[in-house]
């Protein structure tokens, strides 16, 4: 009875990533509907609505570690947790991108030509399709066997989608109500062109290491686990700087990782069917 709990449990924390998704989009949307009024209350749902994805990475990573104590993997856990990762890790981050990004070059105070603002929603429905043919990946490519899970080929979803919200938070956080300056419209401009980069290491064949199997897989020693709380209680003290720094030294290793090889001569290993997103370590119920 109670591992059949625990493989509903699994499930909960699946839709639960999909909840988060949700909550995501929707406060972008009511952030929008009160930007031109109150600032604060705009910064603070573009803020939360990025937390949120973040939240939903700890579901994502949650999902299969329960169904595999379970012992309760199946396709369709798979199929659920992808439908949720579509929605929270490709739809969320891109809208998420797009209205800040309109929104911060259409106010007046800001120098962005409107005309030119196309190009946001163009680099959106980039990111945006090449986290569906990443998951779609996956889904034919994946295999039950979790030593088959120890690396990725291509950036996985939750990291490009934290790598993304990540930049977006450090933006409204410090970006000023009035007189935004260069600096925050440069950022603005930079950041359609950092959503596309994300999204085609997604789809790209770079290999990745799985971070979270790297820390806790196996029996670690007690030292192990002290470093391990510190490292996140220092991502949750200094979130602010060290999430963006997080995510974007890890979606940068994969070229550089390529960049080593290629220059010591070193074989790349084969990228097979032998890859995944975190949370779908095996497939889940």
């Amino acid at each position: 009875m109670k591992i059949k709990r625990v493989a509903i449990l699994a499930s909960l924390c699946t839709l639960g990533n999909a909840l988060c998704g949700f909550g995501a989009i929707t406060l972008t949307a009511k952030a929008l509907m009160v930007s031109d009024t109150a600032y604060e209350t705009y910064r603070t749902d573009v803020i939360w609505a990025g937390y949120l994805v973040i939240v939903a990475m700890i579901f994502d990573a949650l999902d299969g570690r329960l169904a595999r104590f379970a012992r309760a993997t199946s396709d369709f856990g798979g199929q659920l947790d992808s439908l949720a990762d579509a929605i929270t890790f490709g739809l969320a981050p891109a809208f998420l991108m797009n209205r800040v990004v309109v929104e911060g070059l259409h106010d007046p105070a800001s120098p962005g030509p409107d005309k030119f603002l196309w190009a946001a929603w163009v680099c959106g429905a980039v990111y945006l399709s090449c986290a569906l043919i990443r998951l779609a990946r996956f889904n034919v490519e994946n295999v039950h066997d979790e030593e088959a899970h120890l690396s990725f080929r291509g950036l996985p979803s939750p990291a490009a989608a934290g790598a993304l919200v990540s930049l977006v938070i450090i933006l409204a956080e410090f970006c000023p109500a009035e007189s935004p300056g260069l600096c925050v419209w440069v950022s603005l401009w930079l950041l359609p062109i950092a959503t596309v980069v994300l999204g085609l290491l997604m789809v790209s064949n770079l290999r990745y290491s799985h971070l979270l199997n790297q820390f806790i897989r196996g029996r670690r020693p007690l030292g192990h686990l002290v470093l391990v709380l510190l490292v996140v209680a220092l991502l949750f003290l200094l979130r602010e700087i060290m999430l963006p720094v997080g995510f974007g030294a890890y979606a940068l290793s994969g070229p550089v990782w390529a960049a080593y090889r290629k220059l010591t001569g070193r074989s790349t290993v084969a990228a097979g069917p032998r890859s995944a997103d975190p949370g779908k370590m095996p497939d889940k119920t």
